[in-house]
């Protein structure tokens, strides 16, 4: 796809058996032309900010989107992943770890756990780390199944980063752009794809 920038991932590639218990710092691998990304964490085990939390109120020129907690997707720009990532959920326990240390902190709307059936679908992820101003956003445009040339089926996930117009006074206020999305269970690679619409 010409303009896209790609970002495959599979359980093959990373090497990752889920049989084997392995140190959570051997999952992660230097990216390969991936300039927004540079660690790849299949299901963030070790991405996520161990510091305790403060939630700070965004001063009043600062209006941050609201927080989305839909069945099958939710989306904000407050979480506990400082780092851009993008992340492949297959794992009930993982999924509960992450959710109770990298979103249910920030966000009252995100309290509770939302139940996955990991047997049937799985939780793709994208992360843009942390910003140092209010203008950004993320967003998963489309999940697809498609056939690659040179990989066979893939799922392929495409989203936009948003970058909004603020005022020339908006004052620096931290945040962590996110978009996760439930999606039907896939064993092959995951593509990711950067797209401007």
């Amino acid at each position: 796809m010409t303009g896209a920038k790609r970002f495959l991932f599979g359980t093959a590639l990373l090497g990752i058996s889920t049989a084997v218990h392995a140190d959570a710092t051997a999952l992660l691998l230097p990216a390969t032309a991936q300039t927004e990304v540079k660690l790849v964490d299949p299901e963030l085990t070790t991405a996520i900010s161990t510091a305790p939390v403060t939630l700070v109120e965004p001063p009043p020129e600062v209006s941050l989107p609201p927080v989305i907690a839909e069945p099958g997707q939710w989306r904000g720009v407050q979480c506990g992943v400082l780092e851009p990532r993008f992340a492949i959920f297959h794992h009930d326990d993982k999924w509960k770890s992450f959710w109770d240390r990298g979103l249910a902190p920030y966000s009252s709307r995100l309290k509770k756990i939302p139940p996955v059936d990991f047997s049937k679908d799985m939780v793709v992820g994208v992360f843009l780390g942390q910003k140092d101003f209010p203008y950004y956003e993320v967003q998963i445009r489309s999940v697809t199944t498609e056939n690659r040339p040179g990989v066979g089926p893939a799922v392929v996930v495409r989203f936009r980063e948003i970058d909004k117009m603020m005022g020339v006074f908006t004052p620096p206020f931290p945040i962590q752009p996110f978009h996760l999305k439930k999606v039907p269970s896939f064993n092959g690679p995951v593509i990711f794809e950067k797209v401007k619409r």
